[in-house]
């Protein structure tokens, strides 16, 4: 059966140096009054929770736009949306109404509006799938002595902990060592200086799926600072917090690397698209007992998974993808995870 599984300070403060290539911002190369100096990474926060700087007013000196800026006017976007009606399906219908307005066919037909969260999800990973070159990789993981450790200790940790033991705190320990191992899979692609911006931590991303639909990535910052049961915590919270709609601006932001979870429903393999400003993405895919032959060949029943990474070949190569899935594949096949576990035990 498939596993139980969730379905997901930060280095990146606001830190604007002489090596952030900063870029005025406003029309009229001559007109210096409608220019402001605006950070790369008050750009990236800005394109991320869709807030026009235009409409942003800088506390910073003379008036530039600050990190916190740019957070406190997307709460404050989302705190509006979440108090209004969703606008009407019928907005802008009489607009670009040609071949891609599909057909209504009768009273069986139901027209439902996109979310808010809906509608940026598809501008963001539309904007992904069409500024990376994507390629995918996928490996078979033994995930036998992970699923003996949370049988041993799943319900001591329950009872003490007040949460359920999944499988994603054992793979994001797994994932984090290794990206320390492999920091070029943790990068970022700065198109200014044509250069991966190397990242020696790790900002976990987790992909949540949402009640009633939808999906949203909230970050665990310093995860490669976290032992697996701090991880499950972190995990746990961040997750449950991004289900109640009490993330804030900041947990959704500064991520290095993802996770999507798709196990749970059956999922053997997917291809997921990458976040922008990453280098990949990892799909969890379920685990299931199988029979298989082990090296010494002998017939044995074992559990067993795919991991599969979407990954930008501008960043990486096949070969760096490769190693990477074997290196972590190799770790959870090794890990003593009922050591971290001892003391639920």
């Amino acid at each position: 059966a498939p596993q139980e599984q969730p379905s997901a300070e930060t280095q990146d403060a606001d830190r604007e140096g002489p090596g952030d290539a900063s870029q005025p911002s406003g029309d009229g190369a001559g007109d210096t009054s409608k220019r402001r100096i605006i950070s790369p990474l008050v750009r990236r926060l800005a394109d991320e929770h869709s807030v026009d700087l235009e409409g942003v007013e800088g506390t910073g000196t003379g008036g530039r736009i600050r990190k916190q800026d740019v957070l406190q006017a997307a709460e404050q976007q989302t705190q509006g949306e979440q108090g209004q009606a969703e606008p009407a399906a019928q907005e802008g219908a009489g607009e670009d109404a040609g071949s891609a307005q599909p057909e209504r066919g009768g009273e069986r037909e139901e027209l439902v509006p996109w979310s808010n969260i809906r509608r940026r999800t598809a501008e963001h990973m539309l904007a992904s799938h069409l500024e990376t070159a994507r390629a995918w990789n996928a490996v078979e993981v033994d995930w036998t002595p992970a699923v003996e450790a949370r049988e041993k200790a799943k319900a001591a940790f329950k009872e003490r902990e007040g949460f359920n033991l999944t499988y994603m705190p054992f793979l994001a320990r797994a994932v984090c060592e290794t990206l320390l191992e492999m920091p070029e899979v943790n990068a970022a692609y700065d198109e200014a200086n044509k250069a991966n911006l190397i990242r020696r931590y790790v900002n976990l991303g987790v992909a949540v799926a949402l009640e009633g639909g939808g999906l949203i990535v909230p970050v665990v910052k310093g995860a490669d600072e976290k032992n697996l049961v701090g991880l499950a915590r972190s995990i746990s919270d961040v997750a449950q917090r991004a289900r109640t709609k009490k993330v804030t601006p900041d947990d959704l932001t500064g991520g290095t690397f993802t996770i999507t979870n798709p196990g749970p429903f059956g999922s053997i393999v997917s291809v997921p698209i990458i976040p922008r400003g990453q280098t990949a993405i990892l799909g969890f895919e379920a685990i299931t007992k199988r029979v298989v032959v082990t090296e010494d060949d002998a017939i044995a029943i074992r559990s067993i998974g795919f991991l599969t990474m979407s990954w930008d070949h501008r960043i990486i190569d096949g070969a760096e993808a490769a190693r990477f899935l074997a290196r972590l594949r190799e770790r959870i096949q090794s890990t003593d995870f009922a050591g971290d576990l001892a003391q639920y035990l």
